[in-house]
């Protein structure tokens, strides 16, 4: 199974406290809800239904996942996903 580093950017990161971690996928969608099980960050990228929040990002090796076949993307060994939700709730 393929090994890929996710990276955390803005809000994502500041949930976290971490830059990256590493995770195992086949597509993009199984890596992200694997991810997604461990820590608790599905409210800042997905919606309910599972599909990327229009204002959140998720990128496979710097482009947008939808330019490069969706959450149903094939991953490989070594690729970089990045996570970003650059947006501050304002209280």
């Amino acid at each position: 199974m393929p090994r890929v580093t996710v990276r955390f950017m803005a809000q994502v990161w500041t949930r976290l406290g971490k830059p990256q971690v590493k995770f195992n996928g086949i597509t993009l969608r199984e890596c992200l809800d694997a991810l997604m099980e461990e820590y608790d960050v599905r409210d800042l990228v997905l919606t309910e239904e599972g599909e990327v929040r229009s204002y959140a990002r998720v990128m496979v090796n710097g482009r947008f996942h939808n330019l490069v076949g969706g959450l149903n993307t094939q991953i490989k060994d070594g690729d970089r996903i990045a996570l970003v939700y650059p947006y501050v709730a304002a209280y």
